[in-house]
């Protein structure tokens, strides 16, 4: 992805004056604030999961290299390939090169900032593939030529109106006459086009959320289902990942996943959350030929090293701090100019890019501190961004104006005998300057800042020392600066452990990335005490637009699905995982194929391994007889689940994987309710790209 940081400025003034982007930011700031804060506020622990967080990413982030040479050996004894790339240019080629090797004519990829982050867009379709991107918002911004404006919600930027446009536009010559307006009529139609573009893939590209370096375990979080699609068709698999991503353990990584749905989306799970561990084994049925793991440095070692900048790899990539965030809000992503928007790209961008390309980025915050409070792992962006603003100071970065701009309110600041006056003066004249009219539309010298509606409230005309009844009286103890991690606030030279510099792009041996010992510590982790039982695990499901029909036994099972397809009008192909073939189909009159989804079914059936009553979500392990894309080619999911098999948490899911006559398999599916997408308007679609419900069959 191409960088275009140095025009800020001339972006900033495009955005503030796009009024479909007003529109669409508003509608999406809006949905994402009280989503979040609903889901947090029903979590009383939330802060401890935080602190939890905190320290399993610090941790880990201590011991880098250790667990990075777990995942990758875990992962390789189960047939994958794990490849590292220093920059971005290698990470190019390594994927262009695994491409090649499987004679790839059609690529299909899922969501990967990262990919992003190295420019790999450009350079698969240079080579001449034709890359079809599957999330929704990714696809949207595709035919859009552009780039992605939010981490998670890539279209956010785009109105219902303009999306219309752009799918009458590039699917007229597929057959789609009709210019479609329905929010379910758009996701309908993306639906139907990207579906045969599934089936063709030759490569498959993904990200991963998290690499479980206690098996090899390469995860991916979604909501629509693309990913899934996008791992298991076709013949070869590629995780494109940043060497930070890596967790110790299952345990650390369900923690991580706690904070992500709600933090992101609002959401206790998503709806899709699949841990990956190599390629098809000999008793699968369906799933990638190969899976190649493709870790990229591209400046982490470098930041990993800095302690001023190290928490900033705690990151897990949620979007609460661009949710939150007044100048992203005004903005949008595009202004920013690179891969990462909002407060973690005005830091990302200048340690990964360089500040000479990125010298605004550090200044378009208001340091309110509002970006901090929602993290989820507690990085502390405004310190890393006031650190950013004193090196561009210090080393003369910023233009002249700015600078002395700096250096006068700093002569004012220091003398309590100025700064007083001044302060008295400024409040009487800007109070004189707005009475009668309640807020300030405009200054001299400052038309800028009132552009895009803003508008500064009038004071009262008098001092913040004087409403407080203090008088002229200051303060005889001044505070102590929030440090940052590792060393004093700032990045001068009497910062303990800083250097005068941004961090090198370097790393590897001695640059921080491995543990100081022989052996990695065992993590010690808080359990989590939550509300368990089948009835919790139906509530919980039923919240995330699943449901659940309760039978006495499993002969019931073939009687009840040939009921429920006949009262929903459901007349089309059905599959069923062949762990349920000896059951009497033919006596309801059904005749189900058994085995792997083709892609034209209407209904699936699975078997679940268990299910968890803290989110409701269902554990679907992969294996010859419970193949995975019955999970998603089917456009209704129906899954079996022995009440017996509730358990209440998500680690005791992972207790009973482990304690099963079987090896750890390939794919793990965390389902909790049906597909579902917000890239348009952020209104709920159900049925993106994969089942459009999900029943559970509880048998008690």
């Amino acid at each position: 992805m191409n960088t275009s940081t140095t025009d800020f400025k001339a972006r900033v003034r495009l955005a503030l004056n796009d009024r479909h982007l007003e529109q669409a930011l508003g509608r999406a700031r809006d949905g994402f604030v009280l989503k979040r804060r609903k889901a947090v506020d029903a979590r009383p622990d939330f802060e401890a999961l935080r602190d939890q967080g905190v320290a399993i990413r610090d941790h880990t982030l201590d011991h880098l290299e250790d667990y990075l040479d777990q995942f990758i050996q875990a992962f390789e004894a189960q047939g994958g390939q794990v490849h590292r790339a220093a920059d971005a240019e290698e990470a190019r080629r390594i994927v262009l090169d695994i491409c090649a090797q499987a004679g790839a004519r059609r690529v299909t990829k899922g969501k990967s900032m990262v990919a992003e982050e190295v420019g790999l867009n450009e350079a698969l379709d240079d080579a001449g593939y034709d890359r079809v991107e599957t999330d929704l918002g990714e696809y949207i911004i595709q035919l859009a030529h552009e780039t992605p404006s939010h981490i998670i919600a890539p279209a956010v930027h785009k109105t219902r109106e303009q999306i219309t446009e752009l799918f009458h536009e590039h699917h007229r010559k597929l057959g789609f006459a009709e210019r479609v307006t329905s929010i379910p009529g758009l996701v309908n139609e993306a639906r139907s086009v990207l579906r045969e573009r599934f089936l063709t893939a030759d490569v498959g590209i993904t990200g991963a959320n998290f690499l479980v370096a206690e098996n090899g375990a390469s995860v991916i979080v979604t909501n629509e289902g693309n990913g899934d699609l996008t791992a298991t068709l076709p013949r070869v698999h590629v995780s494109v990942t940043g060497i930070e991503r890596v967790v110790p353990t299952l345990e650390d990584m369900t923690n991580l996943l706690r904070l992500l749905g709600r933090s992101a989306t609002g959401q206790v799970m998503t709806s899709y959350t699949t841990l990956s561990t190599g390629p098809r084994r000999a008793d699968d049925t369906d799933g990638p030929l190969a899976h190649h793991v493709v870790l990229v440095d591209n400046g982490r070692s470098g930041m990993l090293a800095d302690p001023r900048y190290r928490a900033m790899l705690r990151c897990i990539r949620c979007g609460a701090c661009l949710n939150h965030c007044p100048v992203y809000g005004a903005i949008g992503g595009h202004a920013y100019g690179w891969v990462y928007p909002g407060p973690m790209g005005s830091v990302l961008t200048p340690l990964t890019r360089g500040l000479g390309s990125a010298q605004d980025l550090p200044q378009a915050c208001t340091l309110n501190g509002h970006c901090a409070e929602v993290c989820p792992v507690k990085i502390p962006l405004p310190e890393l961004l006031r650190g950013l603003r004193e090196y561009q100071f210090e080393q003369r970065v910023i233009g002249r104006r700015p600078r002395w701009a700096v250096w006068l309110w700093g002569q004012v600041a220091r003398r309590p005998g100025l700064y007083r006056p001044v302060a008295r003066w400024s409040a009487r004249t800007l109070g004189w300057l707005g009475r009668g009219q309640g807020v300030l539309q405009r200054l001299p010298m400052a038309s800028g800042w009132f552009k895009g509606g803003r508008y500064l409230p009038v004071p009262e005309g008098r001092s913040f020392l004087e409403m407080l009844g203090g008088g002229d009286t200051v303060p005889s103890t001044p505070r102590t600066p929030t440090p940052l991690p590792g060393g004093e606030r700032g990045s001068g030279s009497e910062a303990e452990g800083s250097t005068h510099d941004l961090p090198s792009p370097l790393g590897g041996e001695g640059s921080g990335m491995r543990g100081t010992g022989s052996t990695v510590p065992e993590f010690p982790r808080t359990p989590t005490s939550l509300p368990g039982g089948e009835r919790d695990f139906e509530s919980a499901l039923e919240q995330a637009a699943g449901t659940v029909e309760w039978l006495d036994q499993p002969d019931d099972i073939p009687r009840h699905l040939a009921r429920v397809m006949q009262q929903q009008g459901l007349d089309g192909p059905v599959v069923v995982a062949p762990a349920l073939a000896h059951l009497d189909w033919a006596g309801a009159g059904l005749a189900p194929r058994f085995g792997p989804a083709l892609g034209d079914e209407t209904v699936g059936l699975s078997q679940a391994v268990c299910g968890v009553a803290e989110t409701g979500t269902l554990v679907l392990a992969s294996g010859a007889d419970d193949p995975t894309t019955i999970n998603f080619l089917p456009e209704y999911h129906f899954v079996v689940l022995a009440s017996a098999n509730v358990v209440d948490r998500l680690e005791d899911a992972w207790m009973r994987l482990r304690e099963r006559d079987k090896p750890w398999p390939r794919t793990v599916n965390l389902i909790t309710g049906p597909s579902r997408t917000a890239d348009v308007e952020q209104t709920i679609q159900l049925g993106a790209h994969g089942p459009r419900s999900l029943k559970v069959f509880m048998l008690s």
